[in-house]
């Protein structure tokens, strides 16, 4: 990420909605060849409940060749060829930092909790499976691979995923959505940007906090028209799910 000046209104350079679709299914392609490479070097078996260092690391890095590949490509064949010009990958450490960290614990410790607590009397156990894949995303850690499995979550997906989901994904449809005023075509774009956002974790209890987390992104990207903010929030968010549940 390289420090810059926003440009004074959000004005995306380039459409590439089919590629950012097809390259969530290349993403979880990736992922699953990936993943079943290294269990063929390690000579691990697959296992649906249970989750080690290498697992992740190997389907998260062909999950981030997908998507970050993607957006690369975009760049080069439709657009300057610069991520930082292209998608806003910068940051401006005075601003974006406490802005990301305030939005991310916002999200949550009270959008969230809100979201979800007309739910609890109808879904038993409702906060446990809430919780259940980002702690078996979090068991994979053990000794000093959680510091590993903590980069992964931490650093590695809110980078790659506001690149792809904010950056290549919003603009995408921002740009078809151009003719539109302004305002309605932000709007929609966050909109459907998070619906996107949220659909691709595939996890259905889960989405409506994904689409609400994935609208809060985006409107951070819309407004400062950069990414360095919601990759600090998304950074955020997701140090505080890693500490509660490696604490847990």
């Amino acid at each position: 990420m390289e420090k810059g000046t926003a440009p004074a209104v959000y004005d995306p350079g380039f459409s590439s909605i089919w590629g950012a679709l097809l390259a969530i299914v290349v993403a979880y392609a990736f992922s699953t060849v990936f993943l079943l490479a290294w269990m063929a070097l390690s000579g691990e078996k697959v296992s649906t409940t249970s989750l080690t260092a290498g697992d992740l690391v190997s389907s998260s890095l062909g999950t981030w060749l997908g998507f970050f590949g993607t957006a690369w490509t975009a760049s080069h064949r439709l657009g300057t060829g610069s991520l930082r010009r292209d998608y806003s990958v910068y940051i401006r450490p005075l601003v974006d930092v406490p802005v990301g960290v305030v939005s991310g614990l916002v999200l949550q410790f009270a959008v969230l909790p809100l979201i979800y607590l007309p739910l609890e009397p109808l879904i038993p156990n409702l906060q446990k499976k809430l919780s259940g894949p980002a702690n078996y995303i979090t068991s994979a850690g053990h000794g000093w691979t959680v510091a590993l499995v903590g980069l992964v979550i931490v650093v590695g997906a809110p980078i790659v995923e506001e690149i792809f989901f904010r950056g290549l994904l919003l603009q995408s449809i921002s740009y078809k959505l151009r003719n539109l005023p302004r305002r309605r075509a932000n709007v929609l774009a966050v909109l459907l940007s998070a619906i996107g956002f949220g659909l691709a974790h595939v996890e259905p209890l889960q989405l409506l906090g994904l689409v609400a987390v994935g609208i809060i992104l985006g409107t951070l990207r819309i407004f400062y028209k950069r990414l360095g903010p919601g990759m600090v929030a998304h950074a955020t968010f997701n140090l505080v799910t890693f500490i509660a549940l490696v604490k847990h």
